[in-house]
């Protein structure tokens, strides 16, 4: 099992720069991540068996195919799974009798599961495959030397240097890009998160009211409530009817029970990511709020800065900030995240002396 999750230790390794915040990483690729390993743990045969094992004896690939193809079914009008001095019994409780076709519920979703998680997993992964694209490797050009010279003083105050003169350069334009480039991503993932558990209650029927119910009841314990409501969603067993043309050539219906051992999976899988799934969605609609505080409010967007600047002088970072656009605040917070602290700090104090020695300057000084 290891094995097959293995490459996706490689995918959620932390890089040296960071072109995502914490958020975003925990929406788009940790997200994704637990997405791929619950696809390769619901299509791995070799630990949970095949995906529908049914009674008959004759026939049985043929009739275990057409179950799977056609979909087997459950009693729709059940309101409590059937119980036997205490134990849940097999649900439906159509054991032994037939049911009348406008009765029966299709498991149809059963076969799709796996499919819509791989295509849940494309779609969380899109806002950073995007951003990544849009990024161009900004951060990892201001930011990555750092890293690789951290004992070299001379190289650090070389590439200081380096970041002085780009910040003090003309790049407003370039940076608005880069900013809307990243709240796009932003609104992306909310619409997705959205869209998502639209997608899940629509494919399930009604999903997520039904889970809030029963992981209530798992959390107080009662586990029989708990059965009960995921069997309604997540079947363990259900009828078939096969079709089968007889020796005669009249048509000849053989009625078979059904275990459908994936669903004892998905139940546990679907647990968890009923809670993932909201606690994404509540994150990154917070952190839209944030980001819409930010835009509007000036002096939050000084506050967070003279935060990452460990408090330097006010009427300095004013000055060191003096022509500096919303843009250019949002690159400078993200090149905070990469370098360390001290070197950010020292960074600002430059901006602040070459921003000191413009206003100095006379007028038309550059132009000589």
């Amino acid at each position: 099992m290891y094995t097959a999750v293995k490459p996706l230790s490689k995918y959620l390794q932390f890089k040296s720069v960071h072109i995502y915040d914490a958020i975003f990483t925990l929406h788009s690729k940790c997200t994704v991540a637990l997405l791929l390993a619950c696809t390769f743990l619901l299509s791995s045969k070799q630990y949970f068996g095949d995906p529908i094992q049914c009674m008959k004896n004759t026939d049985l690939d043929y009739f275990q195919a057409y179950c799977w193809i056609y979909g087997a079914y459950v009693q729709s009008n059940i309101t409590k799974a059937p119980s036997l001095n205490g134990e849940i019994q097999c649900h439906p409780d159509v054991v032994g009798r037939s049911v009348a076709p406008g009765n029966r519920r299709y498991i149809r979703y059963y076969q799709w599961v796996v499919l819509v998680l791989l295509l849940e997993s494309f779609i969380f992964y899109l806002p950073a495959f995007l951003w990544k694209i849009w990024e161009g490797g900004r951060l990892k050009h201001l930011c990555a030397d750092f890293h690789q010279a951290v004992v070299s003083k001379d190289k650090s105050k070389a590439h200081l240097r380096v970041l002085v003169n780009y910040f003090t350069s003309d790049y407003k334009e370039t940076h608005f890009r880069y900013f809307v480039s990243y709240v796009f991503c932003e609104i992306l993932n909310v619409l997705i998160s959205i869209g998502n558990i639209m997608l899940l209650d629509v494919f399930f029927g009604g999903f997520w009211f039904r889970y809030m119910d029963a992981l209530v009841a798992l959390y107080d314990g009662d586990l029989d409530e708990w059965n009960d409501i995921t069997m309604r969603v997540f079947p363990k067993c259900a009828k078939c009817e096969v079709h089968k043309v007889g020796d005669s050539g009249s048509d000849s219906i053989y009625d078979n029970l059904c275990l459908l051992p994936l669903n004892i999976l998905n139940e546990k899988i679907f647990a968890f990511l009923w809670v993932w799934f909201i606690l994404m969605a509540a994150l990154v609609a917070l952190k839209f709020l944030y980001r819409l505080a930010t835009i509007f409010y000036g002096g939050m967007r000084f506050q967070l800065m003279r935060a990452r600047a460990r408090f330097m002088p006010k009427s300095h970072l004013q000055l060191a900030l003096h022509n500096c656009s919303f843009g250019d605040w949002f690159v400078l917070m993200r090149v905070s995240n990469n370098i360390g602290p001290e070197i950010f700090r020292k960074l600002l104090e430059e901006l602040y002396e070459a921003q000191a020695r413009c206003e100095k300057m006379p007028p038309g000084a550059d132009d000589v």
